[in-house]
């Protein structure tokens, strides 16, 4: 009985690591844009201040993978002059799918970063945090 066990889980395995690998190859194949908004002389493109007064960071996403994505997650980081990071935020786009070559919007929201923490700000970065295939 043991013996019939063991390739069932060893296929098991292989088959949770390949879902994995096509995970992380998903998230490589969104093209990640900001916006030019345009709110605030100075600011870098897509950054802008929202009426509560928190930084965001506007643009879209582009499923470039050859399958319909189910909704995309973003993580931000926003950066001091000396690379230490002020704030951190995270999005996902509002469509339950985004099938091949669609776009969607997002919109990152910095709610520590606020009021004269914001024109300390002198870099930040955008990452794919999870894009999966539709079940």
């Amino acid at each position: 009985m043991k013996a019939t066990a063991v390739p069932f889980l060893v296929g098991l395995l292989m088959l949770g690591g390949f879902s994995t690998s096509l995970a992380a190859d998903l998230k490589d194949k969104v093209k990640v844009e900001t916006l030019s908004v345009g709110l605030h002389p100075g600011m870098d493109p897509g950054m802008y201040i929202c009426a509560s007064n928190h930084l965001h960071i506007k643009g879209t996403v582009q499923n470039m993978a050859g399958v319909t994505l189910g909704k995309i997650k973003m993580g931000g980081k926003a950066f001091g002059a000396d690379g230490k990071i002020l704030g951190t935020a995270t999005f996902s786009t509002k469509q339950a799918t985004l099938g091949p070559s669609e776009k969607a919007e997002i919109n990152l929201e910095f709610l520590t970063v606020t009021g004269p923490l914001i024109q300390q700000v002198k870099k930040h970065q955008l990452d794919v945090v999870e894009a999966l295939p539709t079940p």
